[in-house]
């Protein structure tokens, strides 16, 4: 009987799983033209940078514009964060597209590493990610058969054989036996 809804009608809004367990920034893809340039910030980056819902963050530019930072915004500058810690701007979503050559046709995350004081964007690519053989998915299916065609078929060199090899065996060791 626990597991009924008694006098109500059931939630049927999932809960959101975080994808991730350490700081990310997730830049959304643009699925259509004039869609929103929308940032969010997962839980762990937002204890990271401490910020909640309604303050503002900035960002900087490494002056050979590889490097992109990002930290907690003071009095009105930066960009204002909604309720949830996301924001929507074109001109710095197009710029760090740019800059660092990005594909708008996905989600670009980056994983967010402190350094000396202020936070540095790593794009995370799929060589980062690990890849969870529990949890379906076509790169876990692609992984799973990778692995499988793997196990126990190791592929040695060939060797040549030269000569056969003689032992000397001491005498009284056989008589051991």
């Amino acid at each position: 009987m626990e597991d009924f809804t008694w006098d109500a009608v059931p939630s049927q809004r999932q809960r959101k799983t975080e994808k991730y367990d350490y700081p990310v920034m997730t830049m959304a893809a643009l699925a259509k033209p004039g869609a929103g340039r929308k940032f969010s910030f997962n839980k762990a980056a937002q204890e990271l940078l401490n910020v909640k819902g309604e303050d503002r963050i900035s960002f900087g530019f490494s002056n050979d514009r590889t490097i992109v930072a990002i930290r907690k915004a003071e009095g009105d500058t930066g960009f204002k964060l909604t309720k949830t810690c996301t924001f929507s701007d074109k001109k710095i979503f197009e710029f760090i597209s740019k800059t660092l050559e990005l594909s708008n046709d996905v989600e670009n995350e980056f994983k967010i590493n402190s350094k000396e004081g202020f936070f540095i964007l790593k794009q995370i690519t799929e060589e980062d990610s690990n890849i969870n053989l529990n949890t379906y998915n076509e790169e876990s299916e692609v992984a799973k058969e990778t692995i499988a065609d793997t196990i126990g078929n190791v592929d040695y060199p060939e060797v040549e054989e030269t000569a056969s090899i003689e032992l000397d065996t001491p005498n009284g060791v056989e008589s051991q036996w």
